[in-house]
């Protein structure tokens, strides 16, 4: 189960991003970062109403697949809490209700990211080199194929080219990477038809070959990656031996999950977090259960399309090569 907390405080607000977080003090003594729905996207208000189902759902299949991932929390926000500081409503739209909320990381690299991302926006040629580098030396190299397999899991491209979705956070360990924000995951933070068609594709027709032309990018034509963020943590990825790959043990965990697991990811979801709960539970769930099976399929494809540099090609052997459905 996810714990539940409330805001004692909130402690000061957070630029990144189009969800303007907050930074809050609750009545664990932790502190979170606070996510609203309510955003703005060039100019314009925006509600994303399936950001929270996916966050917490994302959240709930990470801790099961033993994905690296901040700690979460259901966080109740008072109305009185909001009378005392009517600008935590007028000013930063959060409102009084159940708010999905991350445990804020101790002794992350955030001024390093700042500094790529401003090398980003500045187009320096140099970046790339910098960017890999910035992953050379993590502890659990072996968790980038787990990230990656979750994402096609989740339908969570978003990573790929968001250089703000992973955090480097020294730990007692050393450098060690972690997975954050899901709320674009499941083909988007908001439901819609467009959603809801592309969660019920799953395994129709040359859905595998469309799932992977989701996630490429392409330039005039030409295949041009998944991202810099995916090309510069995939050479973490090693499928030279297609009888003992980096994929093997975290797709046999993923292909193992049944229904039974898959109810369990949403229970003790706040209701309101829901825009239709019958008709969402049952196209999550039944999507979930679909595209399970077909990772191993779209790896695949990557592979044959060079999205991987550690490898010779053929094809990639599985440790249980029955479990999976049929493409």
């Amino acid at each position: 189960m996810v714990k539940e907390i409330q805001v004692n405080s909130f402690l000061r607000y957070l630029g990144q991003g189009i969800s303007k977080p907050a930074l809050v003090l609750a009545d664990d003594f932790q502190k979170y970062i606070l996510k609203t729905q309510k955003v703005v996207v060039g100019g314009k208000r925006e509600d994303y109403n399936c950001m929270f189902l996916n966050e917490i759902v994302s959240y709930k299949i990470a801790q099961y697949l033993g994905v690296p991932i901040p700690d979460a929390a259901i966080a109740f926000v008072d109305p009185r809490l909001i009378e005392d500081d009517r600008e935590i409503l007028f000013v930063h739209k959060f409102e009084e209700g159940h708010f999905f909320a991350s445990q804020e990381l101790e002794n992350t690299e955030e001024n390093l990211v700042e500094n790529y991302q401003q090398m980003f926006q500045m187009g320096r040629p140099y970046i790339k080199r910098s960017w890999n580098a910035f992953f050379d030396n993590i502890k659990n190299p072996e968790d980038i194929a787990k990230i990656v397999a979750f994402d096609l899991l989740i339908a969570n491209r978003d990573r790929f080219r968001n250089e703000g979705n992973l955090l480097i956070a020294n730990t007692e360990e050393g450098r060690k990477v972690f997975a954050i924000d899901h709320g674009h995951a499941f083909f988007g933070p908001t439901w819609t038809s467009s959603k809801i068609q592309n969660m019920r594709l799953a395994p129709t027709g040359q859905y595998v070959d469309s799932f992977t032309n989701y996630l490429v990018d392409t330039n005039e034509g030409k295949i041009d990656g998944l991202g810099m963020i995916f090309n510069a943590i995939q050479s973490k990825i090693d499928l030279t031996d297609v009888k003992n790959h980096s994929f093997m043990n975290i797709i046999a965990e993923i292909e193992h999950i049944n229904e039974r697991t898959v109810d369990s990811f949403f229970e003790g979801i706040p209701h309101e977090w829901f825009i239709e709960y019958d008709m969402q539970t049952t196209i999550y769930k039944d999507f979930l259960l679909k595209q399970k099976g077909l990772i191993r399929y779209i790896i695949q494809n990557l592979m044959n399309i060079n999205a991987f540099s550690n490898t010779v090609g053929g094809v990639l052997h599985w440790i249980d090569e029955k479990r999976a459905g049929t493409v």
